[in-house]
């Protein structure tokens, strides 16, 4: 079992609800961790704001979960280059197999950078082991 959990984060972790009532909680429990085939809602709570994804869209087959950052290029009001500022970003979102609709949230702001869909072939590294076979239909 994993030992990272957002209990090291001030007040940014997510909730997962399960098909039986249950609420696992990523302070309590890695993210990776969760029974991912039967999640039925996400939902990520970073400072004062609240973002939920559901089961409920057409085609539904498995949630998208995963994190990542780097550096965003910063540009004066002139354009000109002016330098560099990290990024670290919290995705949510599903899949229906081929498309992924997702939600890109700031980790140090807490609010939703924007939502979007993109092909699934582009996160197919972030199926979650659990749920790859009801994914790609294999």
């Amino acid at each position: 079992m994993r030992r990272h959990l957002d209990s090291e984060y001030r007040d940014r972790w997510e909730l997962f609800y399960l098909l039986n009532g249950t609420v696992e909680d990523s302070r309590e429990k890695n993210w990776r961790d969760v029974q991912w085939g039967q999640v039925v809602r996400i939902e990520a709570r970073l400072l004062r704001y609240v973002h939920t994804v559901d089961c409920s869209g057409t085609g539904f087959r498995a949630f998208m979960n995963f994190r990542w950052g780097g550096w965003e290029a910063m540009y004066g009001r002139n354009g000109q280059f002016a330098g560099h500022r990290k990024i670290k970003i919290w995705t949510i979102g599903w899949t229906d197999g081929v498309t992924c609709f997702l939600k890109d949230i700031d980790f140090y702001a807490g609010q939703l950078i924007k939502e979007y869909t993109a092909p699934l072939s582009l996160f197919k590294g972030h199926i979650h082991p659990d749920v790859i076979s009801r994914v790609l239909g294999l």
